[in-house]
């Protein structure tokens, strides 16, 4: 071990030569083989001068000019063997005692010393006929050089062991800092003797190289070492925790003593690591980097979720506003001048050489930390839109912050690419979508009132909820909801912000609203505008959202079906769909609308036509051979939205009072002619059975089955014997059965027999028999042999609309994409119908599937294509 470590020393020496001159004369010249002074009175020049031959030629020839020369050099060479002897750095050194101790002041302070230095310094003028004199600054540099790199590194190199960062740095400072007392001993002997200007410029010199030798040899354990140090008192003097993200609850905060002691630390580091000469470019780098780091991390953990609003910015004019800093700003800036610029003055005022700070760097790193803090806004925005409007205060700071370009794209991409992550997916439901819009629209209304930004993020946002089915029909609900349902459960399930929103006069937009030819608050268009741009002044959530549904036609579509839905319910006034529509009409013009005030007018014409019909009724009592109980509500067909028609043999006490009605109203109305819609009705049936009687509202083909089982002789049909005889389509017929089997009125049997239920106790034996005998028997095949009746005829309205979508399709197929997956289709049947596409994706499959058994399309890979003929 001992020898690999000699060999590496001396491949280190070698190098170390390779690069630093080691030609310059020893501590003792070559022309002075001697070590001590000759007594007096003996010549100079060792043993070899006492010879006979010698001291004859030295009397031959006294006065001879090559014995003058001879002398000087002599004298040069004893003076420089006393300087060197006197300044030379210790052979050897250890770690227990360093470099040892300087020589007292009475060991050097001789006239000799003195003299001799004279000689060496100013040879020319003392000794001018002396042939070879050497610089004994530069022979002082050298040798330190390799003292240096013999000595100091190796305890360096022991210093990094230390398992402690602190010990790693102080070990190295005090190593360097006894090497530096050696190496300034010897040059503060030198420069004694030289003028004042020439000592400043010499000591200048040394310690510019010694320094620059010193930081060049800094090891990555030390720079490790310095970093760790220097950042915790860093951070002490800033008050930041170590950890990045850790909240400003759980920071724990630092007393004025405890900085005040960690400033002074610094200080003193700064001052050790200058004399020293660590404080060079590699300190600077360091610093700057710790500097940095720390403004990241304070403004991280200061302002990280503080969105409060601010109150100085709820007055005055928008473009006031834009001029005044957000709470979160000002306080920043306040921070960067009075705390983080006054500790890199306080740094770098120390380290010398030039290095200084000026306003203009300060004015640098208030920019800086405002568009750190916009970054962080960037990265909370997804959270404060979640948390709108409690979070505006988090707005005003984007807004003050995000005025360039590039910073203005920085925040559409990272939020589209936010956006993707954590919103436009299948864990989250269209509700939480479209309520997270709205909070878009609003907050970028807020940040924006361009309407830029929000264009650019909300493009994909548009796309996603076209894919959603339910998209339009949870919007129209919520603009339907009613004031009372804002604050309550229902918040769960309707969209009601809509309703608060619907009610501002300044929500609604017209074309007076976006003239700027009067708006004395009127900015330019911004840089990055499109051609086709528009200013608008209000939010226009609702216009907004509609927009996004492709066109106004796919809106104004389904609120007529979904205000359909509600005029045919139970519902007693329509106060609120009234309220709506009216309000509606100021967006849309009343010419959209017009089949909703068709609509509302028949259902208030037919309850005043019904009391009218049923006093005629009542005027002819020959004509009732039973009591009176039917009621209808008579619709305008060319106003309302296609409800379909499904063909059923209704009881024969329900034919002739509809026959009744007919009538009357023909006498009534004689230009108009009923068509009753059976599947849309409801009735109200009580049933008596042995032990109990049940009264239900129920739907008018529900009502048809359950009135079959009552006829004489008919307490159990078979599914086929029911179809048979109400002629109804086998969907109704099932869910008729179904609804009455959860009832518990029906009970099927295992041959696929449907019987009523007089008991209750009957239900729940047969219940158990039958489940004891399928655990028992094996499985059989009950499916009935009787083809099934095909579904009930459409109406020729709805086969002409078919065969349009239909060659939409044909169309897209042949000219955009020769396949397409299902929700491709459906998506671009939404955009491209006007009047909308009211069908479902389960439906549009049905219908594709209907194609594929023509054999006009077929499936690929889960796509759609044209079967080529």
């Amino acid at each position: 071990m001992m020898t690999a470590d000699t060999k590496w020393n001396a491949r280190r020496r070698r190098a170390i030569q390779s690069v630093f001159q080691t030609d310059v004369s020893q501590p003792t010249p070559y022309s002075t083989p001697s070590l001590h002074f000759p007594e007096k009175g003996q010549p100079f020049g060792g043993p070899l001068a006492q010879t006979p031959q010698k001291v004859a030629e030295s009397q031959l020839f006294p006065g001879s000019p090559e014995n003058q020369h001879a002398a000087q050099q002599t004298r040069f060479d004893r003076s420089w063997h006393v300087v060197t002897a006197r300044i030379a750095l210790p052979p050897s050194v250890t770690v227990e005692d360093s470099f040892g101790s300087l020589p007292g002041s009475q060991d050097v302070d001789d006239a000799a010393f003195r003299d001799a230095l004279r000689d060496v310094l100013n040879a020319s003028a003392r000794l001018p006929l002396a042939a070879h004199a050497d610089d004994i600054l530069a022979w002082h540099t050298q040798q330190v050089r390799l003292h240096f790199v013999s000595h100091v590194l190796p305890l360096l190199a022991v210093c990094d062991g230390h398992a402690d960062q602190t010990q790693v740095l102080l070990g190295s400072i005090r190593t360097l800092e006894a090497a530096h007392r050696q190496y300034a001993f010897g040059l503060s002997l030198i420069v004694r003797a030289m003028e004042e200007e020439d000592a400043e410029r010499a000591v200048m010199i040394f310690r510019r190289d010694l320094h620059a030798i010193v930081g060049n040899s800094m090891s990555s354990a030390l720079v490790d070492a310095l970093k760790s140090v220097l950042g915790h008192l860093m951070r002490t003097v800033f008050d930041v925790d170590a950890k990045e993200h850790s909240s400003r609850s759980e920071r724990r905060v630092a007393d004025s003593d405890e900085i005040e002691r960690a400033r002074k630390e610094l200080h003193e580091l700064v001052d050790s690591l200058c004399k020293v000469g660590f404080a060079g470019e590699r300190f600077q780098i360091l610093f700057a980097e710790l500097l940095d780091g720390i403004m990241i991390t304070y403004i991280r953990q200061t302002y990280a979720g503080v969105w409060e609003p601010n109150k100085d910015m709820m007055a005055g004019t928008r473009s006031s506003r834009l001029r005044i800093q957000p709470h979160c700003v000002k306080e920043l800036t306040d921070w960067v001048e009075n705390q983080y610029a006054r500790l890199a003055v306080e740094v770098v005022s120390r380290l010398g050489g030039g290095v200084e700070v000026s306003w203009t760097d300060l004015g640098k790193w208030k920019d800086i930390a405002v568009g750190r803090l916009a970054a962080l806004r960037i990265d909370e925005l997804f959270d404060i839109i979640i948390n709108w409007p409690d979070s505006e205060g988090g707005i005003d700071d984007l807004r003050y912050a995000v005025t360039t370009p590039q910073r203005r794209l920085q925040l559409t991409d990272a939020f589209s690419a936010t956006l993707q992550r954590r919103l436009l997916h299948a864990g989250r439901s269209t509700l939480d979508i479209l309520r997270t819009y709205i909070s878009m629209i609003r907050t970028f209304h807020k940040l924006d009132h361009s309407r830029v930004l929000l264009d650019r993020v909300a493009y994909s946002l548009q796309l996603y909820l076209c894919t959603r089915e339910d998209t339009v029909r949870i919007i129209v609900t919520g603009l339907l909801a009613s004031q009372e349902e804002v604050n309550s459960e229902v918040r769960k399930t309707k969209l009601v912000e809509l309703v608060e929103l619907l009610q501002r006069d300044s929500d609604y937009s017209s074309e007076r609203q976006d003239e700027e030819w009067d708006d004395l608050e009127w900015i330019p268009a911004p840089v990055d505008a499109g051609s086709n741009y528009k200013r608008r002044k209000s939010e226009d959530v609702i216009g907004t959202l509609i927009g996004a549904l492709g066109s106004p036609e796919v809106f104004i579509k389904e609120f007529q079906s979904i205000i359909g839905e509600r005029l045919l319910s139970e519902q007693i006034g329509f106060k609120q769909e009234v309220g709506v529509l009216d309000l509606l009409k100021k967006r849309f013009g009343e010419a959209s609308l017009q089949a909703c005030d068709v609509m509302i007018k028949d259902i208030q014409d037919s309850t005043r036509l019904d009391g009218v019909i049923h006093r005629g009724a009542v005027n002819r009592p020959e004509n009732l051979k039973q009591d009176w109980t039917i009621h209808a509500r008579i619709l305008s067909r060319l106003y309302w939205p296609e409800v379909g028609e499904e063909r059923f043999n209704l009881p024969s006490s329900v034919t002739e009072m509809q026959k009744m009605y007919e009538t009357i109203f023909e006498r009534v109305k004689p230009s108009r002619k009923i068509k009753w819609l059976n599947h849309l009705g409801q009735a109200t049936v009580e049933l008596e059975l042995e032990d109990r009687t049940i009264s239900e509202k129920v739907r008018t083909y529900e009502a048809t089955v359950i009135n079959a089982f009552s006829e004489e002789n008919a307490s159990s049909w078979t599914f086929d014997g029911l179809w048979m005889k109400l002629e109804m389509d086998e969907d109704l017929l099932t869910a008729a059965l179904q609804f009455w089997e959860k009832k518990h009125v029906l009970r099927k049997l295992p041959d696929d027999t449907y019987v009523v239920i007089e008991r209750l106790s009957d239900a729940d034996q047969s219940s158990s028999d039958r489940a004891a005998q399928s655990s028992n028997l094996p499985v059989v095949d009950t499916h009935p042999a009787t083809p099934r009746k095909a579904k009930a005829g459409m109406s020729e309205k709805e086969k002409e609309k078919r065969q349009v979508y239909w060659q939409f399709i044909v169309g897209m197929l042949t000219n955009s994409s020769p396949t397409m997956p299902l929700g491709q289709i459906s998506m671009m049947m939404k955009m491209l119908i006007a009047d909308g596409f009211p069908w479902s994706n389960e439906e549009l499959q049905e219908f594709l599937g209907e194609k594929i058994a023509d054999g006009e399309l077929e499936i690929v890979g889960g796509k759609y294509k044209l079967v080529k003929k």
